[in-house]
């Protein structure tokens, strides 16, 4: 029993502090993030912060690519970084393992977390980004009792076209914050802000980003916590009942 004990506070050990390693090189990454000019950025800039992470180039059509960035030009390339804790690699066989995953290790500061980062660049410049941190729960959405995996977050997208924004965001907002739902009787899932990248629009208050409630125990990230200013320009809107 107590090879067993301590064999379950080891596992327990190394998940939480390879996730509070992780989110501290995602931290990094949004600092940067935070002091980039997304106006003038272009290949090099770009480049520096996807290799600086662990990232590469992929193609067009988002099928791998060489770290190397051998299918990429300073002129054409996308790019594409992850980072995330231990738990989303462990495969899960069946439900059981899923409700102990995604149920009962983040009661205790273990979670499901990635940070995924895209960026486009198209003639040399930033064209388009989108960067996204997010946490597999456990959710009742019915009646029934019933658990379901549901992606919750916050993410950042940024254009430099704004005509070509999507869903929430519209074609005449420099900025704009909106809360969207997966699918019908989903709980609101994710917080999205939107970006133009034009000279004069700051996008410190999009990237202004808290993960330390990732390795909080007991309970998850609510969306004033991950994102705070995204989250009082989106409450100060219509009271806070605009999606």
């Amino acid at each position: 029993m107590r090879l067993v004990l301590i064999s379950i506070a080891c596992s327990w050990a190394f998940l939480y502090l390879d996730s509070v390693y992780q989110r501290r090189r995602a931290e990094a990454l949004f600092a940067d993030l935070r002091a980039l000019d997304f106006a003038t950025a272009g290949f090099p800039e770009i480049r520096d912060i996807v290799i600086r992470y662990g990232g590469h180039g992929i193609q067009r059509e988002l099928l791998p690519r060489f770290p190397a960035f051998g299918g990429c030009t300073p002129r054409d390339c996308t790019f594409r970084l992850w980072i995330m804790s231990r738990l989303p690699r462990i495969p899960v066989l069946n439900s059981t393992e899923e409700e102990f995953f995604y149920a009962a290790l983040p009661f205790i500061g273990v979670r499901s977390w990635v940070v995924v980062a895209q960026f486009e660049v198209r003639n040399g410049k930033l064209d388009r980004s989108q960067t996204a941190v997010s946490e597999l729960r456990m959710e009742r959405i019915d009646s029934s009792g019933h658990q379901y995996l549901v992606p919750l977050g916050y993410e950042v997208q940024t254009q430099r076209d704004a005509a070509s924004f999507n869903l929430g965001c519209t074609s005449s907002q420099d900025y704009g914050v909106y809360v969207s739902h997966g699918y019908p009787k989903l709980p609101a899932y994710m917080l999205t802000t939107c970006v133009l990248q034009s000279a004069g629009i700051s996008t410190k208050r999009a990237f202004d980003v808290h993960l330390r409630c990732l390795n909080g125990l007991f309970r998850g990230c609510t969306f004033d916590e991950l994102a705070p200013s995204a989250w009082a320009d989106h409450s100060a809107k219509d009271d806070g009942t605009g999606t």
